[in-house]
């Protein structure tokens, strides 16, 4: 058992007092064993709130095709929302969360906590599937849900707020980067997949678009291809590959064979170090991300002439990812989180 707390469900005469039980995949509630009720942790089933005055005030289950709700300590059930957050479907909760940017409706201010996040919409298919594999991630480099609930018949994940602007829009501003910069960022993008791969999870569209940048900081933010696998995929190196190449030639890979690639990275004045890696994650079927992580390009220094060469090439705008317009920044548009709350509490119980 994880949690414990007290409940009533009002009715019109006399109050019935029970206790709830959370375990790690359900809670139950019920005055002795076998409980009254049990309700199960999984994103099909819906965990309603009725709040007030910015509190939680009681929990509802689905039970014989109606919500049951039961009133609480609103300090336990803000235990129960925390542990439970990322396995199971929350309702009525659009009221905690208040958007607080014109130009961007997908910000918004947890009312209680006073923390910045992130709204993204999802269908039914994207809850099933990237909530399921995200809610058990937690790396620095991979953007992670807070929780997701559903508001007006469309289901939200609320995520970390980040910023930023996709490292699509970072290298066409910026086509020449350093070397340090691209070796900066394909290392971090390449310890979240080894990461991903170490929980058999086979990203498969690993794209500069769908990565977030900010302040030297890369986060891997889609994960609408994703699933889970025990077989080795080669596919994640390959498309790690082509974002290195875009990194230091400041163009696209566009299924180019191996001369011509070599041939393009040559003209870039790209280290040789820099040149084998992405020839080998391009091209080597056989290439993993264990592999990549220990090639010589993360362990050895530029010569001098590559120093000389890249010096010269460096022609960073001088510009940070916080000036960017709010036109490039990575958002979406979420509709107005009106909520019309038209019974009170004991008319729901």
């Amino acid at each position: 058992m994880i949690l414990q707390f007290k409940c009533e469900r009002l009715h019109y005469l006399l109050n019935t007092h029970y206790v709830v039980n959370v375990y790690k995949d359900k809670l139950t509630i019920g005055k002795n064993d076998p409980p009254k009720y049990e309700y199960q942790f999984t994103l099909q089933n819906v965990l309603h709130w009725y709040v007030d005055g910015l509190k939680l005030q009681a929990f509802g289950i689905q039970h014989n095709n109606a919500i049951k709700f039961f009133r609480a300590n609103h300090k336990d059930l803000e235990q129960l929302r925390i542990f439970c957050r990322n396995l199971i479907c929350f309702d009525n909760l659009g009221e905690l969360y208040k958007q607080i940017d014109v130009e961007d409706s997908s910000k918004v201010l947890d009312q209680f906590s006073h923390q910045t996040y992130t709204l993204k919409c999802l269908n039914s298919v994207q809850l099933q599937g990237q909530v399921s594999l995200l809610r058990s991630l937690n790396h620095p480099n991979i953007l992670s849900i807070r929780e997701c609930f559903q508001h007006n018949n469309q289901h939200y994940a609320v995520t970390e707020f980040l910023g930023g602007i996709s490292l699509e829009n970072y290298i066409a501003k910026n086509p020449t980067l350093s070397h340090l910069q691209c070796q900066s960022i394909i290392t971090q993008l390449l310890k979240a997949l080894k990461y991903l791969h170490d929980h058999h999870i086979i990203h498969a569209t690993i794209q500069a678009k769908f990565l977030l940048y900010k302040s030297d900081l890369i986060k891997i933010i889609d994960f609408s291809n994703s699933i889970q696998s025990y077989k080795v995929d080669t596919q994640d190196i390959k498309n790690c590959g082509s974002i290195l190449f875009q990194l230091y030639t400041s163009k696209l890979y566009n299924n180019y064979d191996f001369n011509t690639v070599a041939n393009m990275l040559q003209a870039n004045t790209t280290p040789n170090q820099a040149q084998d890696l992405i020839l080998r994650m391009l091209f080597d079927q056989q290439f993993t991300v264990y592999q990549s992580l220990e090639h010589p390009y993360f362990s050895k220094n530029l010569n001098s002439q590559e120093k000389k060469q890249r010096f010269q090439n460096f022609q960073r705008v001088q510009r940070s990812t916080s000036e960017m317009d709010e036109s490039e920044a990575v958002s979406q548009y979420i509709p107005e989180l009106q909520t019309n709350k038209s019974k009170s509490l004991r008319q729901l119980l």
